[in-house]
């Protein structure tokens, strides 16, 4: 059956064929009018089948033919244009996405070392007095430094009288200084007390925590 079988060239009844005063039975007046809407129901309803039908045979025709594969060359111009610019339009948008995320995690790095470095350059500095060459004297920060630089503020008896200046690193004491769990220690020639050599007094320290 083709489709042009459904067409309905006119109505069996018309509405305007009954009398002005009618003479039908109720039930009978009642069908007059639904037949219409009857035909037409049966006519859309015959179109959907076939249509279904013609759906289903067209594609096992494809399937026959092209084997599950449609090639692009098998597309009018208008429905590959359309497909292409689809294809685009995903493409940009896996792209902003990918973007966003590599911005994202661009702006957690920055936020990670802006607050990490300044942690990693933290600098204190200070001063002590010395308690005698031939004692230990514990410099108490609260915390083990990652290294100190301890200077003396002259050196009395030497030419221009220098700084003594002894750089320590944990693990790697100085010949008169040491890092510990909490400070630092100073003895010998970082440790002279003022009554022993006044001018080396008060001694400078810079701490990198």
């Amino acid at each position: 059956m083709s489709f042009s079988d459904h067409k309905i060239t006119a109505f069996q009844h018309k509405i305007t064929d009954l009398p002005d005063q009618p003479t039908l039975a109720p039930n009978e007046l009642k069908a007059r009018f639904d037949s219409s809407p009857e035909e037409l129901r049966q006519a859309v309803n015959g179109i959907c089948d076939d249509a279904s039908r013609l759906e289903a045979r067209v594609e096992g025709i494809v399937v026959d033919t092209f084997g599950d594969t449609i090639d692009r060359e098998m597309l009018s111009d208008e429905l590959a244009a359309e497909l292409d610019a689809k294809a685009e339009q995903t493409a940009l948008t896996s792209e902003a996405q990918t973007r966003e995320t590599a911005d994202s995690a661009l702006d957690n790095r920055v936020a990670a070392l802006e607050t990490a470095v300044p942690e990693k350059c933290e600098i204190y500095l200070g001063t002590y007095i010395g308690t005698g060459e031939s004692t230990t004297q514990t410099i108490t920060l609260g915390y083990q430094p990652k290294a100190v630089i301890a200077a003396a503020r002259s050196w009395e008896g030497n030419t221009y009288e220098p700084q003594i200046v002894n750089m320590i690193l944990p693990n790697a004491d100085a010949p008169n200084a040491s890092i510990t769990a909490t400070g630092f220690t100073v003895t010998g020639h970082m440790n002279s007390s003022p009554g022993q050599v006044a001018k080396q007094n008060p001694y400078r320290y810079i701490v990198f925590k």
